[in-house]
C-alpha cells in the first residue's frame, strides 16, 4: 500500500506501480488561488506527499479546503470542515487502478449505506485526455458513481494540496477538519468500509 515518494515539474508522466498509477507532486506550499481562473480552488497549507511511511507527519494538521463544482450535476461543493467526518477519494480516468476501484466502490456504495456521519467527494485529478477514458464525468456517470466529484485544476493544484502522489489515493478528515489518517492504492469495500467506520467512531 505504501508507495516511495517522488517528485515531478509541472509536466506529469504517470507510471504503474503496485496498486496505484504515479502522479506527481511539488513540495508542500500554501496554496490559495493560485490559478485564478480555475473552476476549483483550494486554500490553505498544503500537506507534506504522502509516502506510505508509518508515520503520517500530515496526521492532525488541518486538511485543505476547496471550493469548486461538482463534474456531474454543475452544482457548488464545497471541502471544508462541517462538523462531519469526511473522506476525500482522488481518481484519474486513466488509471487502471482506478477504474477497478471506481467500479468496485461504486457497486458497493449502491447497495450499502455511508455511516450516517460520514461524507464522500472525490477529486478527478491528473486529467491526460490522451491516455484515454476520457473525459472523467462520462466515466464516472457512466459507472453511476453518485457522490460530488470536484475537478482538479489544469496545474493538479488540488492534488498537491493533499499531497497526493499516486492514485487512487484517500485522505480521511476528522469532523474538526483535520487530518486522521491517509491512504493509496486499491482499498475495495471492505477495508474502505472499515476506513470509515474507524473515523466515525474517532470523529464523533
Amino acid at each position: 500500500m505504501g508507495v516511495k515518494r517522488w517528485l515531478l515539474p509541472a509536466v506529469l508522466v504517470p507510471m504503474l506501480i503496485a496498486g496505484a498509477c504515479r502522479g506527481g507532486s511539488q513540495q508542500p506550499s500554501t496554496v490559495a488561488n493560485q490559478n485564478a481562473n480555475a473552476e476549483s480552488s483550494p486554500q490553505g497549507k498544503a500537506l507534506i506527499p504522502f509516502d506510505g511511511a508509518q508515520k503520517d507527519l500530515a496526521v492532525g494538521q488541518p486538511a485543505p479546503s476547496v471550493t469548486g463544482f461538482d463534474l456531474l450535476t454543475g452544482e457548488s461543493v464545497l471541502v471544508a470542515p462541517s462538523g462531519r467526518p469526511l473522506v476525500v477519494a482522488f481518481f484519474a480516468h486513466w488509471c487502471p487502478h482506478c477504474q477497478r476501484e471506481v467500479a468496485a466502490l461504486t457497486k458497493w456504495l449502491l447497495a450499502n449505506k455511508l455511516p450516517a456521519t460520514v461524507d464522500l467527494i472525490a477529486v478527478s485529478t491528473f486529467e491526460a485526455p490522451e491516455r484515454g477514458n476520457h473525459p472523467p464525468a462520462k466515466w464516472l456517470s457512466d459507472q453511476g458513481w453518485r457522490h460530488p466529484v470536484v475537478p482538479d485544476t489544469s496545474s493538479m493544484t488540488i492534488a498537491e494540496a493533499f499531497g497526493a502522489t499516486s492514485v487512487p489515493y484517500f485522505v480521511f478528515i476528522e469532523a474538526d477538519g483535520t487530518v486522521a489518517f491517509r491512504m493509496s492504492g486499491n482499498l475495495g469495500p471492505d477495508q474502505l468500509s472499515s476506513a470509515m467506520k474507524r473515523l466515525a467512531g474517532t470523529s464523533i
